[in-house]
């Protein structure tokens, strides 16, 4: 993905033209087509529809549209100030990230968005999940600048700040063969009698507990065995054993197996970015927390 490409689809957004974009762009139809197309496929993505000689954004197009908008001003002050100092170095910005099956989705389109428009190059750093006691400190020695993760591993700090970037409740693992594999959400009721497995990844989630002492109540007596890894539940699972509780976030869209069917609960965990409320790189996380915003947001659609 290039400024090129996201140029000819801003300019055919509007004028829903080719003729007019190729005019407006002083390239030829063709060109505007080609990268357009190849826009489309390194995406995989369909921006617009086309019947006969005219053109419309799809609904995906339309969010990608909007999020790409932002951007723009951004994009050619970036390329005017490359062509007059080629040679400056990107300012490195070090993204920690555990690896949940979502990340694998929006960190692409994270890296291209923030290395295409920007002077940051945008490093992901693999942080280990039995670290999360250490997250804070992992920002204020530098080791990273910033850290996507769910609210609740980390307690917020004088000199860290967190950017909610969106909340989710929980899901019901289910396998295909269980009664419940059908259903469009899942009551508490649903779960008495049953083999529960719930994710619990710190003792001190408010969260978490808030949903034990939902189950544990008068009302469902639910019993539950508590596990740290979510791939041990999911295994469970599929072994027949019983079922999973899960934050939402953690759905794989690859387990096809499996349904995640969301629990009707009122307890919510927040995911966002955890970063220095002091840093001499401020205005680059500022940048590069935008960016992972607009492809959280976009990825999301997809997910």
């Amino acid at each position: 993905m290039n400024s090129t490409q996201i140029k000819c689809f801003l300019s055919l957004a509007k004028t829903l033209n080719f003729t007019k974009t190729a005019n407006n762009m002083y390239l030829s139809q063709s060109t505007v087509s080609k990268n357009i197309n190849n826009l489309e496929k390194e995406i995989q993505i369909k921006l617009f529809e086309r019947n006969y000689h005219k053109i419309s954004l799809t609904g995906k197009g339309k969010i990608f549209y909007n999020q790409m908008t932002l951007s723009v001003n951004e994009i050619t002050d970036t390329i005017q100030n490359l062509r007059k100092n080629k040679n400056i170095p990107r300012i490195k910005i070090k993204m920690g990230y555990t690896d949940l099956p979502f990340e694998r989705k929006w960190l692409p389109l994270a890296l291209r968005l923030t290395n295409t428009m920007t002077k940051i190059e945008l490093v992901p750093v693999f942080i280990d999940p039995g670290q999360e006691q250490n997250i804070n400190k992992l920002i204020s020695d530098g080791t990273i600048d910033l850290m996507i993760m769910q609210k609740d591993i980390i307690k917020e700090k004088r000199d860290t700040r967190y950017l909610e970037i969106l909340k989710k409740g929980f899901s019901v693992v289910i396998p295909q063969d269980d009664n419940l594999f059908t259903k469009n959400n899942i009551d508490f009721s649903d779960l008495i009698g049953r083999n529960i497995y719930l994710w619990n990844g710190n003792d001190n989630f408010p969260g978490i507990e808030s949903l034990k002492f939902t189950m544990e109540s008068k009302n469902f007596d639910i019993d539950y065995k508590e596990e740290i890894d979510s791939s041990v539940i999911i295994a469970y699972v599929r072994a027949k054993m019983g079922l999973g509780i899960v934050p939402s976030i953690l759905y794989d869209k690859n387990d096809v197996d499996l349904r995640y069917v969301p629990l009707k609960s009122k307890q919510k965990l927040s995911y966002g970015i955890l970063y220095p409320a002091n840093s001499d790189k401020k205005r680059e996380i500022q940048l590069v927390n935008k960016y992972i915003v607009q492809a959280i947001n976009f990825s999301k659609t997809q997910w």
